[in-house]
């Protein structure tokens, strides 16, 4: 690996003002948080569009839900530019390196939106605590992630499995919701933010459907590591219901036949 790569892979997060996660809140902190916005369960986007339906003019909610949503913009951009450096010295097309490149400028985009959507409510970065806190949490975080998808997290196919398809996928829906709540209270800035940023993750999702499709192009292994990543994760994040998982167990039950026949003997899933 190349010397930025690997300065890069084991580099903290960095953000100014410092990330500040909201799981690692004092008491304090949690009761000033709490009289803003009733109580810590609250800071989600989704309850705080429940919220803000039911009262338009609560300025301090609209900041919430901006500052909620707009951590995970500053950690894609800590996450896609490394990738841009790490993925350079894994086989795969150099197109791919360019559709990162493009993406972390898209994630910029949408961190600059939300600084100035703060600043037209007279907030600022900072003033809430981050839902996420950087694209890297060092070799600890990186280890537990291996440990629930069951598959290096630094893997191009993983990674556009679980991050292009998965969290880009459900990205779509939180914008579309947030556009749609701002063109419901005649929020204008709010509703065009969100809709840019929207139209941007119909590319990201696009472009990890594409990437995934050419690395697994002819490899039936490939294709069903990254079809259980998906899965995996898709359970991890939503909290599936049992009908659901029982449809995911049946999926895997046939890709197992399926890739057995491809390779001409059983597939062994791997641990995890």
């Amino acid at each position: 690996m190349g010397t930025l790569a690997e300065r890069m892979k084991d580099s903290p997060s960095r953000r100014d003002p410092p990330y500040r996660p909201v799981m690692s809140l004092s008491e304090e902190e949690r009761h000033a948080l709490e009289a803003r916005i009733g109580t810590v369960q609250n800071f989600g986007p989704e309850t705080l569009r429940r919220m803000i339906s039911a009262d338009h003019s609560n300025i301090e909610l609209r900041k919430a839900l901006v500052s909620s949503i707009r951590s995970a913009e500053f950690a894609g951009v800590d996450a896609f530019s490394r990738k841009v450096v790490e993925w350079q010295n894994w086989p795969v097309p150099p197109t791919l390196i360019m559709a990162m490149a493009r993406q972390t400028w898209d994630e910029v985009r949408h961190a600059q939106l939300a600084v100035g959507l703060l600043q037209s409510y007279g907030g600022e970065i900072g003033e809430y605590p981050d839902t996420l806190a950087g694209g890297n949490g060092g070799p600890a975080a990186r280890a537990m992630q291996e440990q629930m998808l069951g598959d290096d997290p630094s893997d191009p196919l993983i990674s556009l499995s679980t991050t292009n398809v998965s969290l880009e996928g459900a990205a779509l829906a939180l914008f579309e919701a947030t556009s749609q709540l701002g063109r419901q209270i005649g929020d204008e800035l709010l509703e065009h933010c969100y809709d840019y940023n929207w139209a941007d993750e119909v590319t990201h999702t696009a472009i990890g459907d594409y990437f995934v499709k050419q690395i697994c192009d002819g490899d039936p292994v490939q294709e069903r590591r990254a079809l259980s990543v998906h899965a995996r994760h898709e359970r991890m994040r939503a909290g599936l219901s049992g009908e659901q998982t029982e449809e995911i167990r049946q999926f895997f039950a046939e890709e197992d036949e399926r890739g057995a026949t491809a390779l001409g003997g059983p597939v062994v899933a791997r641990a995890g």
